[in-house]
């Protein structure tokens, strides 16, 4: 499978599409021929055919072809824990259509119902015992009861026990994801703060040599000019002494004494500064000092970023605080759960201690053989009406049988009774590889095709992706399917719901279904290869204006892999456009509309 999607992915490369086209028209050509070399002098052998098309208005379509199972939208099945039931009636047959509530079968309800009948009457029985108030009757009930108080209690205290230890461990679990969190967000501002850090630090390196170039810079202009002056002052005072004359220029300084002197006094010394703590860097500027104003930026998200790790570092210790209390929290729930556990034990041996001491009082009694404590006389007769509810089978919703597992008059052993599905709604379920399944997602618009309904579509939707390979949304494995493709890769199961009833599909049908990724209507749109893309990152086509090419920009939209829609101004449909090989001079226009190709998923319209 992996083997044929990158063949069509290679087929789809548009340079190659051009040498496997140009191939197959040589072949093509080198047929014709042969089959018409008897012809060849009806034929004007100057004659060239020119390589266009017209532009059209067409429906485009992208979309992942799939083939799957038709499969009922809803099927139940009906079962029962009760065995070796008698059947006594049954109401339908495999095929029956049922609405929701419909009678299904019926058990033999006989010997419960005597059951019941009985379980009654000892009911029935202990009220009356109740009220002789019998001495030993009184003993028995009070010893069963203090024995059934203690019993209750020691339960109720291991059960709020219990409850209290799960709570404290899902608190525990929670106080521990959320200390994780807590350290690897740390561990994100950790990371900022150093970058920012590392940011801020550069910045302000960068901005300190500058200065420090700068004022370099300077003092050389301000020693080069110095020197500069003193060999001028020199060479004028030679001059004066070689005629024997003093003149004092209105212009020059009275005082030159320090003109050859040190740059110190006229540029203060500066030191380089190398950053090696941006924090005590920071700490002396001025924030309203042109030094801040020049990295106020950087070292705003340097604090930000120091901020921030305080946050985190914060955070991280409120969480591992809280972590270290809930599972404390959760040792004295479990201490307390062990000892109510304990207690529960000791309990029960008192029970079963006074219970047996209690039924040997009560042998005195002449009645005993139809005693039933009250409270178990009651349940045994709740359950046997409950069970009589379960001798009655009904349909839980509107189908058809598919099966049966009873017949009249035979012993029902147990386990499933009846299977139905909804034959009026369907869903396709089948299998894509890895390649198909990150194309599709739930909600896309699909069409559904069948053998049995000719070219009729049915509109349908996908309504479920699986998010793993191999299951389907019940967690089992796809009909027909497996994990794995016949070329080893992992396939995920997928359902398409078709819309509205249906009176023509069944289960097990072999569905093809076409789903739609991208679609545009009714778009202006040329074959793929009459668009191109200049160097200039440009997309043109080139239309017939009076037989000769016209470069036109163009917005190439929608890409089908065959067609692809354009957009741009003075585009209309029926214009003639060339391929991208160029046309021959005095060629003619084919007027064949091109083959539509069947859509197997692959983008094709």
């Amino acid at each position: 499978m992996k083997a044929f999607h990158i063949f069509f992915q290679y087929l789809q490369n548009k340079k190659i599409r051009r040498i496997a086209a140009g191939f197959a028209a040589v072949l093509i050509a080198a047929g014709c021929l042969v089959f018409f070399e008897g012809r060849k002098s009806q034929k004007d052998s100057s004659e060239e055919f020119v390589n266009t098309a017209v532009i059209e208005r067409k429906d485009l379509v992208k979309s992942v072809g799939v083939t799957g199972v038709i499969v009922s939208a809803d099927g139940r099945a009906g079962n029962t824990g009760l065995t070796n039931l008698k059947v006594a009636q049954v109401h339908v047959k495999v095929g029956d259509e049922v609405k929701k509530g419909d009678l299904l079968c019926t058990f033999d309800s006989e010997l419960l119902e005597k059951s019941l009948e009985a379980a009654r009457n000892n009911y029935e029985v202990n009220k009356k015992l109740d009220a002789l108030g019998s001495d030993y009757e009184k003993q028995y009930q009070d010893s069963l009861k203090q024995a059934d108080s203690s019993l209750q209690d020691s339960r109720k205290k291991r059960d709020q026990a219990q409850n209290t230890y799960q709570e404290a461990s899902g608190k525990e679990k929670t106080a521990r994801e959320a200390a994780d969190r807590a350290v690897s967000e740390l561990n994100e501002k950790q990371a900022a703060y150093e970058a920012a850090k590392k940011a801020a630090t550069a910045a302000a390196q960068a901005y300190e040599d500058s200065k420090q170039a700068a004022y370099e810079a300077d003092r050389k202009r301000i020693s080069e000019g110095i020197q500069s002056a003193s060999r001028a002052e020199q060479t004028g005072e030679q001059d004066a002494g070689a005629a024997g004359t003093e003149r004092t220029d209105e212009n020059t300084p009275a005082n030159t004494e320090n003109t050859s002197g040190s740059t110190s006094e006229t540029l203060p010394e500066r030191t380089p500064v190398t950053i090696n703590d941006i924090d005590a860097y920071i700490a002396a500027l001025d924030v309203n000092g042109p030094d801040y104003t020049a990295l106020k930026d950087t070292l705003n998200a340097y604090n930000a970023a120091r901020s921030a790790l305080e946050g985190a570092k914060a955070e991280a210790e409120r969480t591992r605080n809280a972590y270290e209390q809930a599972s404390a929290e959760k040792g004295q729930a479990k201490s307390s759960f062990d000892q109510a556990q304990e207690a529960r034990q000791e309990a029960q041996g008192s029970y079963d201690s006074s219970v047996k001491d209690a039924k040997n009082a009560y042998q005195k009694s002449k009645l005993q053989s139809q005693l039933i404590p009250e409270n178990d006389a009651k349940k045994q007769i709740d359950q046997y009406e409950e069970q009589l509810e379960d001798y009655t089978v009904k349909a839980p919703m509107d189908g058809v049988i598919t099966a049966l597992s009873v017949k009249e008059g035979q012993t029902f052993a147990g386990g499933v009774i009846y299977e139905m599905q909804d034959l009026k709604h369907f869903v396709v379920e089948a299998s894509v590889d890895e390649y198909d399944v990150i194309k599709i997602k739930q909600g896309m618009p699909a069409y559904v095709k069948t053998n049995s309904m000719g070219d009729e579509l049915l509109q349908g939707t996908v309504t479920y992706v699986a998010p793993t390979a191999g299951n389907t949304r019940n967690g089992g494995s796809g009909t027909g399917s497996s994990q794995t493709g016949t070329d080893g890769a992992p396939s995920y199961q997928i359902q398409i719901t078709i819309e509205g009833e249906q009176e023509k599909l069944r289960p097990g049908m072999t569905a093809k279904v076409s789903i739609v990724q991208e679609e545009s209507k009714a778009a202006l749109s040329v074959p793929y290869d009459c668009v191109e893309t200049k160097e200039d990152g440009t997309t043109v086509i080139y239309v017939d204006d009076g037989g000769h090419k016209k470069e036109v920009e163009v917005e190439k939209g929608m890409d089908t892999g065959y067609y692809a829609e354009i957009r741009g101004k003075g585009l209309k449909e029926g214009m003639t456009v060339y391929l991208s090989e160029g046309m021959k001079e005095g060629g003619m226009l084919d007027d064949k509309e091109p083959e539509k190709t069947v859509d197997f998923g692959f983008g094709i319209y």
